[in-house]
């Protein structure tokens, strides 16, 4: 064989070789799945069924394969964002500061209709004006994790001088249900939760004080997704606002007038808070 014949032979050996491996990375790029983890705020059928048409919508859009993950235990959640495990996850600003300072994840996309509040309720009738009187009492919350009803209240209180003890129960609802029954002096909560409750026994409850307002949950990603995928996430969610049909699906999971999230201008202003907060993940 002469140069010439075995020149063109290696030609069509590396000529086949670059085919395979287009074709390979073609099929992997095709095949990738991008998991989206949500918080576990509500159970998992309940957040299943309410995300579970958003995330399809979203794929369907951005021509990607997304997968929601729900969970149990949010333990689990967190072992998964702080392990980077997740290619995408939304969940409160602590969250993604802490998985923002252990693998870099970016904010995309938050609701730009409602800032975040933690508030303390007490009784109608109860004796306390402010929240310097509720200083030596017991406040009752969710959970010790509950970031704007717990975590966020504690930390104001905390700054504001008012010294307390803290109880907890299992959810939002007991928490006011304990204050209206005089199991507890005060309560933290969420406008949410607390303006979902019947006009029955909210009419025996008042707003005693509500924290400073701060950007709401993010939809993050991981840096190992492609910033061709993440503004393809940015430009789809913008695009179903504009859609009555498929702003519904933003409706039903609370992120309404939705807006491209920078981390520097939305959430570097409560790092050092939140850092504190959950400084038991770093």
């Amino acid at each position: 064989m002469n140069k010439k014949n075995i020149l063109l032979t290696w030609f069509k050996y590396l000529c086949l070789i670059a085919v395979a491996i287009f074709i390979f990375n073609k099929g992997a790029y095709a095949e990738k799945t991008y998991v989206l983890a949500r918080a576990p705020q509500l159970s998992p059928t309940i957040l299943a069924k309410t995300w579970g048409p958003f995330v399809k919508r979203l794929s369907e859009i951005t021509g990607r394969k997304i997968e929601l993950k729900v969970y149990l235990h949010r333990s689990d959640f967190e072992k998964d964002i702080m392990g980077g495990k997740v290619d995408l996850f939304y969940a409160n600003p602590g969250y993604l500061i802490a998985a923002n300072r252990k693998h870099a994840y970016v904010p995309l996309i938050r609701s730009s209709q409602k800032k975040l509040k933690g508030i303390v309720v007490v009784r109608q009738d109860s004796v306390y004006k402010n929240i310097q009187d509720i200083k030596g009492q017991t406040i009752v919350f969710p959970s010790p994790k509950a970031f704007a009803a717990s975590l966020l209240v504690r930390s104001n209180l905390k700054n504001l001088g008012v010294k307390f003890k803290s109880e907890y129960v299992k959810s939002h609802d007991d928490v006011y249900r304990s204050v209206v029954y005089r199991r507890f002096a005060a309560g933290g909560g969420v406008y949410r939760t607390f303006n979902r409750e019947s006009a029955n026994l909210k009419k025996n409850l008042r707003v005693l004080y509500e924290t400073p307002g701060i950007q709401p949950h993010p939809l993050a990603a991981h840096p190992r997704v492609p910033k061709s995928v993440r503004q393809a996430i940015q430009s789809a969610v913008l695009a179903m606002a504009d859609s009555a049909e498929d702003n519904k699906h933003l409706n039903k999971i609370k992120l309404r007038k939705p807006v491209k999230a920078d981390f520097k201008r939305d959430y570097l202003p409560i790092q050092k808070m939140a850092l504190e907060m959950y400084s038991y993940l770093l």
